[in-house]
């Protein structure tokens, strides 16, 4: 009867299997050893030796199998930290700066995750196995307070007794079952396990891609989308505390988000990264369904956004809606997007986007699958797959208000490194203007009523000034539409040297009265197909500078007036210049026309016998003024309805892009009046100019004179400029 009141442990289930006296087995029955990264190489998984001195070779294994060297080990081990799962691409990018095979890197790594989680099952078993013992301890303890009290007739433990060791159970029992959930939970969340406790630093805790040997894991895929769609909806729908109003527009309050999304998708914002997170609603001129459609087809996405997406790099379906509708319609696209002035790089996301009917509206949200990528001890970047952000679930709300009429919301989240901007432009991308969603909200606005003029049977009269274009101004808005993306073009892409071109950064003053600066102009001679002909070069000069205080619409109405074309139009040296024709393309907002132009007086004789197609476009996030000189005979051709796909454009003008110190408004294109003003009137202006040219095809022209005259053609025009407007600053970029 005495042993009868002892309790054994073992037997309750305690133990949990993990204590047979001091012998103790590993949890799940892995053994450590067999995880040796070393002895799992085979023998094409090794670095070659051949040509190497003795003293160069590397170690080798006890089966005299070569090893990695240490340095190689070093390097990987920095990769693997910042980058688990790399893509293929990626493991190329890997592999070119360890100087090993793709296939030796993949190997690697796949055995450094069998490892990692044999160590992490270790530390598990560890802790579990404290926990254990502990639970063993309070036992003994119990064991000892509460001995038998004979009732008279037996020796069994009392009630109280019996109570306690119950209660003792049912904890280690919820302990467990907590464990196992808290695991599932973030192992269901893809999560890096740098944001878990550390006895759970699994290796499947660590982002997982989707596909694995051509495979989609559909529950993954299915579970990580649905977790996006349902913390933007929180995003979406919620207001105060989780969107703060600020003299900026709505400012979401960190801490009230973390609390609701803990765990997050993407785990911890990576070192220098900052948090960029914009909402903004408006009513736009287009039903939901059109809209739906454009989102869900990636060319008409970017087509519809030319200013913001660079292009798509590759999209593929990766699981189909309901009944093959865009319900449930998941996507995979890996897309670069811009901002319109060379200064800022540019951005690459590979994001999910997964299109969602609920109830009566449309969600599309955005969400990044690769996280942070590319980033390597030191600061040093892999030239190839590098990202410099990440996309949290981001996207629009789409709501049917009848009449061919949508309430959209739109969100952008979005965490960045911030090192990568130039200064002059932190501001801008912090504000949300640079590429939040004021910017593309707008952008959207502006752009369905384009599409509206452009699909209707006639432009209607009302928007339309002169009769010579009215029956035709189709032909010519589709022709705008080309030169304006070509500028993007030239105006967006950071300048960077590609083979056949030459770079060269000019040295000009520039400046305002109160004082002069050194400016660089960026200049880029490249080969272009001329409408069949042999390959001509083209020069391309850009350039930028901030203007403190000066309200971007001040500058944007200076452009667009005709009778003063003359005060700044160095590139052509024209003085005076009528407008024939016009069609404006957003009536609702000031300063969207698309012109053309007739020069009276032309300094330049090559361009004497030609007509300037010109196109306005303004609104709270970007202004620009493009044109073009196109030969009259071809013009009337294109007014004519003949193809126009042939028509020589080379495109140069200004874009007006805000500082980020003003509070956006959403009528800024009505009148000067409501120009945008941060604190204290510190709203400002940066302004790019750009200039191209056709040069002769012989190389030797291209001589010192050519790189002075556009420098200088693109600094006076930035001088002239700012002393019409009255700027008291300019700082070049």
């Amino acid at each position: 009867m005495e042993n009868e009141g002892q309790m054994d442990n073992n037997g309750q289930g305690i133990d949990l299997g993990l204590s047979n006296g001091n012998k103790t087995t590993p949890l799940h029955g892995i053994n450590k050893e067999e995880y040796d990264v070393v002895a799992l190489q085979g023998p094409e998984d090794h670095v070659k030796n051949t040509g190497q001195d003795e003293d160069d070779k590397e170690p080798s294994s006890k089966n005299g199998k070569p090893r990695f060297t240490p340095k190689q080990i070093q390097e990987l081990e920095s990769l693997f930290q910042e980058c688990a799962h790399p893509d293929d691409e990626i493991y190329q990018d890997i592999a070119s700066i360890v100087g090993l095979e793709a296939s030796q890197v993949k190997f690697w790594f796949r055995s450094r995750h069998a490892q990692m989680q044999v160590n992490a099952v270790e530390d598990e078993n560890n802790d579990i196995r404290q926990q254990n013992n502990k639970l063993l301890a309070e036992n003994k303890k119990l064991q000892q307070q509460l001995l038998p009290q004979p009732c008279g007739r037996c020796r069994h433990p009392t009630n109280e007794k019996w109570r306690l060791s119950s209660e003792n159970i049912s904890l280690s029992n919820t302990y467990l079952r907590a464990q196992e959930n808290l695991i599932k939970l973030v192992h269901d969340a893809n999560l890096p396990p740098s944001v878990t406790m550390q006895h759970l630093a699994l290796a499947s805790l660590n982002q997982v891609p989707f596909t694995y040997n051509g495979s989609t894991d559909q529950a993954a895929l299915l579970s990580y989308s649905k977790r996006a769609l349902k913390e933007f909806m929180m995003l979406a729908v919620k207001e105060e505390p989780m969107w703060l109003p600020t003299m900026m527009g709505k400012m979401l309050n960190d801490q009230e988000y973390r609390r609701n999304t803990f765990p997050g998708l993407l785990g911890p914002r990576p070192q220098r990264f900052v948090m960029e997170a914009t909402k903004d609603a408006t009513i736009v001129g287009a039903n939901v369904s059109s809209i739906v459609d454009i989102l869900t087809d990636v060319t008409s996405w970017s087509k519809m956004f030319p200013g913001i997406i660079e292009g798509v790099r590759a999209s593929k379906i990766a699981s189909s809606g309901i009944s093959n509708s865009r319900d449930g319609l998941i996507q995979e696209i890996n897309a670069d997007l811009w901002v319109p002035s060379p200064s800022p790089p540019n951005r690459r996301v590979k994001f999910l986007r997964i299109s969602k009917q609920i109830e009566n509206k449309w969600a599309v949200v955005d969400v990044s699958i690769d996280g942070n990528r590319g980033i390597l001890p030191g600061g040093r970047r892999i030239s190839l797959g590098y990202t410099s952000c990440r996309l949290l679930p981001s996207g629009c709300l789409l709501e049917d208000m009848s009449n061919d009429m949508t309430k959209v919301t739109w969100i952008v989240h979005v965490e960045y490194d911030d090192a990568a901007v130039p200064p002059l432009f932190r501001q801008l991308f912090q504000s949300g203007q640079a590429l939040g969603a004021v910017r593309w909200l707008s952008s959207l606005q502006r752009q369905c009523v384009y599409i509206a003029v452009l699909r209707s049977s006639q432009v209607p009269s009302s928007i339309v000034s002169g009769a010579a274009i009215s029956a035709r101004g189709r032909s010519v808005l589709t022709l705008a539409q080309r030169m304006t993306a070509s500028f993007y073009s030239v105006v967006s892409k950071p300048v960077i040297r590609e083979p056949g071109t030459i770079v060269k950064e000019w040295r000009g003053s520039c400046g305002t009265a109160a004082g002069m600066s050194e400016a660089t102009v960026h200049i880029i001679i490249s080969n272009c197909s001329t409408m069949g002909k042999p390959p001509s070069p083209v020069l391309s000069a850009t350039m930028t500078v901030w203007l403190p205080g000066m309200p971007p619409q001040h500058v944007h109405e200076y452009l667009c007036n005709v009778q003063r074309r003359g005060e700044w139009d160095t590139f052509a040296n024209i003085t005076i210049v009528k407008e024939l024709s016009s069609v404006t393309t957003c009536p609702q907002l000031r300063g969207n026309v698309v012109s053309i132009l007739e020069a009276s007086d032309i300094g330049d004789l090559t361009n004497s016998n030609k007509l300037i197609l010109q196109e306005e476009t303004n609104d709270v996030s970007c202004s620009l003024v493009v044109y073009s000189f196109i030969e009259k005979d071809l013009i009337h051709a294109a007014m004519n309805g003949i193809d126009n796909t042939s028509v020589f454009l080379l495109p140069s003008g200004f874009v007006v892009l805000p500082d980020g110190h003003g509070k956006p408004h959403r009528d800024a294109g009505a009148s000067s009046s409501s120009s945008p003003t941060g604190p204290n009137g510190t709203a400002g202006s940066l302004l790019t100019a750009a200039y191209q040219a056709l040069l002769p095809s012989t190389p030797s022209i291209h001589a010192a004179e050519t790189f002075d005259n556009a420098g200088n053609r693109v600094c006076d025009a930035i001088n002239q400029i700012l002393a019409a407007v009255g700027a008291d600053i300019a700082v070049p970029a």
